[in-house]
């Protein structure tokens, strides 16, 4: 069984505007990298470049369900990612306004380094970090320019 990443957050937004932060280019360019081209389109390729990254990221979006998941398989390019899958779940916060948001990347490797692994699970924090600090606000802040 392969290692899982995961982070909950609550975001002070609607789940429809938290769903269309994580599942178009305009959204995942305000919070992630903006260098994002994505459609919210189910078997599209979303690519997700990185300042010092020889390659962009590659993402099969696999899963498009308004306002409740987004889900994407890695098709390759970085070490260790290929077949991995991101799942950004949705729901309305039981303990008040706005939307529990649940972040997951599953099926890393055994093999995977851990000072690699570790340091991908801190980037994804703090990405869904951003996340929750920047949609609510509907700013644009990449936490990877």
């Amino acid at each position: 069984m392969g290692r899982e990443i995961m982070f909950a957050v609550d975001v002070d937004a609607d789940p429809k505007v938290v769903f269309e932060a994580v599942s178009t280019e305009a959204g995942l360019k305000s919070f992630w990298t903006p260098n994002v081209s994505a459609e919210p389109e189910v078997g599209s390729i979303a690519r997700f470049g990185f300042e010092g990254a020889p390659v962009a990221l590659r993402m099969r979006v696999d899963r498009l369900d308004p306002a409740t998941e987004v889900a994407w398989t890695c098709v390759g390019d970085f070490p260790h990612w290929e077949g991995t899958q991101v799942r950004w779940r949705m729901s309305p916060n039981p303990e008040g306004l706005g939307t529990r948001l649940t972040f997951s990347h599953t099926g890393w490797p055994p093999d995977q380094p851990e000072h690699e692994y570790a340091s991908v699970s801190y980037t994804w924090g703090q990405v869904v970090a951003r996340l929750h600090d920047v949609v609510p606000a509907g700013t644009v802040d990449p936490y990877l320019s």
